[in-house]
């Protein structure tokens, strides 16, 4: 038998996980960037209320959360009330999205004016990705060379790229005037796995203010990826609640979802039988996951059993976050509750003895190609399990020994998920 490796990038039927954060309807998220050069430090309001009192030039705030809707934004200068505002603005948000609203322009020849730009909401998980905003009002067009390649040309004022999705590291970043050699900045970059930026540039070429310059902001993260394995052999069919929502809403025994992003955060998390209501939950648990880092939350354990070692219960399990480069990834993790002790065989040799049910082997990093993968019972030659197991590199996989050896419910198998 051959098994089969299956990565699950969208959701199986029935799930409707995407992007829950800790406070289920997240808020907008908006941050603001003073990049009129020759404008003093300012006051923003947001509906009359000052909501930063002091945000000098080429500044800018972390994001701060908003109800969707339209807010009246002005803008004075510091310490000024807000009948003395000079910019004036409407600004429309939508739950779950990011903006940067700015100022932009310059005051010495009456171009100063309020803008809003939307930012990236989740950063790719084993990449990084930047874009470049040319927000300088008195730049000419410029190229943007990085590592000694023009990756951008001709670019100008108030222009901002797509997203560049990049392999983290740290890069050479050059912006010259288009079409020369004439560097106006140039600094070294570092971009980190699982996060977004933008790079603008601002500030004046020609003495109006603060001088020009570039700056980095970091716009989001990944968040966590968690996907859910349903491995308790003698339970049916179950509905999943995140925060007191439907997150799956039918999982069938021995199957399980693919990955979806979550904020950082803790989650409270119950099982009910499928289609029934939170308040019949038969399992319930918090859960805390991290940025960038990936999860499997699993059922697993036996309905009805009097054994503490193999009851019904929830736990979360760390999963790899990338495969390492050129190489395959591949654990063997042992669900099945009433199975006892296994080693595990790779092309004829032992490589693990004696994994115990919940136990995860570490990963191991092999070149990519075929294995034959056996599951013995420990310290004999008494196959329960045997397969062709397939691998590629750069990814990496979990075979999870699963099901009951006893008959009870679902027949001991074991099923490939693919990690990264």
């Amino acid at each position: 038998m051959k098994l089969r490796l299956r990565f699950l990038v969208v959701a199986i039927a029935g799930l409707v996980f995407a992007g829950l954060a800790p406070n289920a309807l997240a808020a907008a998220k908006v941050r603001v960037l003073h990049s009129a050069p020759d404008v003093p430090a300012v006051t923003v309001y947001v509906n009359g209320a000052a909501a930063i009192p002091n945000l000098a030039p080429l500044q800018s705030t972390d994001y701060l959360d908003l109800p969707a809707g339209t807010y009246k934004v002005a803008v004075a200068l510091a310490g000024q009330p807000e009948s003395a505002a000079v910019l004036r603005t409407d600004l429309t948000v939508q739950d779950g999205k990011r903006y940067t609203a700015f100022a932009t322009g310059l005051l010495a020849n009456s171009t100063v004016k309020l803008g809003a730009l939307e930012d990236v909401v989740r950063a790719p998980f084993t990449r990084s990705s930047i874009r470049i905003w040319h927000n300088s009002p008195d730049a000419p067009a410029v190229d943007v060379i990085v590592n000694g390649q023009a990756v951008l040309t001709n670019v100008p004022y108030e222009t901002t790229s797509q997203y560049l999705p990049l392999p983290a590291g740290t890069y050479d970043v050059k912006i010259n005037v288009a079409g020369t050699s004439t560097t106006v900045f140039s600094a070294p970059i570092t971009l980190a796995r699982g996060e977004s930026y933008t790079a603008v540039a601002m500030g004046s070429v020609t003495g109006k203010g603060a001088p020009f310059t570039a700056q980095v902001l970091k716009d989001a993260t990944s968040g966590a990826l968690l996907r859910v394995l349903h491995a308790s052999p003698n339970v049916p069919a179950v509905t999943i609640y995140v925060n007191g929502q439907v997150a799956v809403k039918r999982l069938s025994t021995l199957k399980w979802t693919g990955y979806l992003p979550l904020d950082a955060g803790t989650y409270d998390v119950a099982v009910a039988a499928a289609g029934q209501p939170i308040a019949n939950a038969v399992l319930r648990t918090k859960i805390t996951v991290a940025d960038k880092t990936r999860y499997t939350a699993l059922a697993r354990g036996l309905a009805a059993s009097k054994a503490q070692r193999n009851r019904l219960e929830l736990a979360l399990q760390q999963d790899i976050a990338s495969a390492p480069a050129g190489k395959a990834a591949v654990r063997v993790w042992h669900l099945s509750p009433d199975a006892p002790k296994v080693d595990i065989w790779v092309n004829g040799k032992k490589t693990l003895s004696g994994v115990s049910y919940k136990q995860s082997s570490p990963y191991l990093n092999l070149a990519a190609g075929t294995y034959r993968i056996q599951i013995a019972i420990a310290g004999t030659k008494n196959i329960v399990f045997s397969s062709n197991v397939s691998v590629r590199a750069d990814r990496a996989y979990s075979i999870v020994a699963m099901g009951s050896v006893t008959g009870k419910g679902k027949k001991l198998t074991a099923a490939g998920l693919a990690d990264a």
